[in-house]
């Protein structure tokens, strides 16, 4: 149960990584406005776009395709997926201030993805640790 909750996690947040960070590279109207970008090293929202497509986006991607195959890399690439997502959202709280209710709960994911990973991790360890 707890691969299956980590799997579908990590499959919602790569979605959404992946459509934010695509429509903040072509720049589709996200009602954001540059000004939120004074006092950072980005001019637009384009390099901030690829960051979370592929850092956020990929990483989750990556964890999710890992946990559909039992991989045993799995908890590992989902407890750093989840630690991205945590990292990408206290960055951007700190850059630009809290601006909508998806931040905590991206966060609160990106929390949940660590916590269900590590589990995951703990369960696989007991299972190998008693075999001949």
């Amino acid at each position: 149960m707890n691969r299956i909750a980590l799997l579908l996690l990590t499959i919602f947040v790569a979605v959404s990584a992946f459509l934010g960070g695509i429509a903040l590279i072509i720049e589709a109207d996200l009602g954001l406005s540059a000004s939120l970008l004074n006092g950072t090293p980005f001019a637009s929202f384009v390099v901030p776009g690829y960051i979370l497509l592929i850092a956020v986006g990929g990483s989750n991607a990556i964890a999710a395709i890992l946990l559909a195959l039992h991989h045993e890399e799995a908890s590992s690439f989902a407890f750093l997926a989840g630690a991205v997502l945590t990292v990408w959202i206290a960055v951007q709280v700190v850059m630009i201030g809290m601006m909508s209710f998806l931040q905590p709960a991206m966060f609160t994911f990106g929390l949940m993805t660590m916590g269900f990973a590590y589990r995951y991790w703990l369960e696989h360890q007991n299972e190998t640790s008693y075999a001949p």
